[in-house]
């Protein structure tokens, strides 16, 4: 990809994934970093007894070469080009059953007017223009919120929801903001990560008891954070490191209120862990701390919320599993889990924000 290091990029989004990060250009191109997902091609055949190592510069992801949304998943990733979505990486569950091992975008057939897709292990997700959510994949526990004895199914209309705004997607589970700003869950809640009070899975959209009207959300794994219009921010679900909230059970199954110093815009969630963007531009972090992805210089996991030192300016924020990146004021930098090259040349365990690419 000659001319990197000397151009600047105008990026207007970024998402992680398992290994792999994503960013969309203002003029609708995709940037992409790492392992599966990331849109690199391999070759077919790797000398495994090679001393190869993961490349540190991005690729553009293949045609069409403009996306107006973008989701990375589990070593997959989705995204629209002129409403239609596509798919690339490692897909175990392929579409309709087909496995899918391929970087190259492919176009999944039957759905048309999207605004909105979402890519996680082993379930999908997407909303048209109407403002509807169609659901696919692997449909343990109920993950894709309706009736379907086939357990890999193929993109269906979910009935049962008003107007959708955003969706995204943890294990096994789903969580739906409303355009007027409720929340809905469904899908595995074996850590009370759908709010209801309880630990009893739901194979339907249940409406999450929260006064507060919400505009933004997240989650990680199995846990989830949600900010109010006013702000704030709540969080419930696996607890084990107080990636919810700080409290010494090990699960919150309600909403929870989050104690932080100052106004949040935009949250984000990893494996286990959690990020905060302020309106001053700060990101606060707390949580699992297992690969640096805290940002905080060590590998401390955290009960309660720090700010990430010597990080200002800060305009976006997106998490992956164990790697975190934010859109800073002239620079994309990441930090976290780099095994795969995610956050391009930084150390493999990155403890501090790493700068990888210069923005305009």
């Amino acid at each position: 990809m000659a001319g990197l290091k000397s151009e600047l990029f105008q990026i207007t989004s970024i998402a992680g994934g398992k290994d792999q990060t994503l960013a969309r250009l203002s003029s609708g191109e995709v940037l992409g970093w790492g392992g599966a997902g990331s849109g690199r091609v391999t070759p077919l055949y790797v000398d495994i007894c090679g001393s190869r190592s993961p490349r540190t510069e991005p690729v553009y992801v293949g045609k069409p070469m403009h996306y107006q949304d973008i989701s990375a998943g589990y070593g997959v990733s989705l995204g629209i080009s002129e409403q239609k979505p596509y798919i690339w990486g490692f897909c175990k569950v392929g579409i309709s059953g087909n496995d899918l091992f391929s970087e190259v975008p492919m176009p999944i057939k039957d759905l048309s007017s999207i605004n909105k897709v979402a890519a996680g292990q082993f379930i999908f997700a997407a909303i048209n223009q109407a403002g509807e959510v169609y659901t696919w994949g692997l449909n343990v526990d109920g993950a894709l919120g309706r009736a379907s004895d086939q357990i890999n199914a193929s993109p269906a209309l979910l009935s049962g929801l008003p107007p959708i705004k955003d969706i995204v997607l943890g294990d096994n589970f789903m969580m739906a903001l409303t355009q007027d700003g409720r929340l809905y869950g469904w899908g595995s809640n074996s850590a009370g990560q759908l709010g209801l009070g309880h630990l009893n899975t739901s194979n339907i959209p249940e409406p999450i008891s929260l006064s507060a009207k919400i505009s933004s959300i997240t989650v990680g794994s199995t846990h989830v954070l949600a900010v109010s219009s006013e702000g704030k921010v709540y969080g419930w679900g696996s607890n084990q490191f107080d990636q919810s909230g700080a409290s010494s059970h090990p699960y919150i199954d309600t909403p929870k209120l989050i104690s932080l110093p100052e106004k949040i815009t935009v949250v984000a969630a990893g494996m286990h862990y959690s990020l905060a963007l302020s309106s001053s531009g700060k990101v606060y972090a707390w949580g699992w701390n297992g690969f640096g992805q805290l940002g905080l210089g060590d590998l401390k996991s955290r009960s309660t919320p720090f700010v990430i030192p010597n990080l200002t300016g800060v305009r976006s924020i997106a998490a992956g599993e164990t790697h975190a990146v934010a859109i800073g004021k002239d620079h994309l930098l990441g930090w976290g889990n780099n095994a795969s090259k995610q956050i391009g040349n930084a150390a493999e365990k990155q403890m501090t924000p790493f700068s990888f690419l210069g923005i305009a």
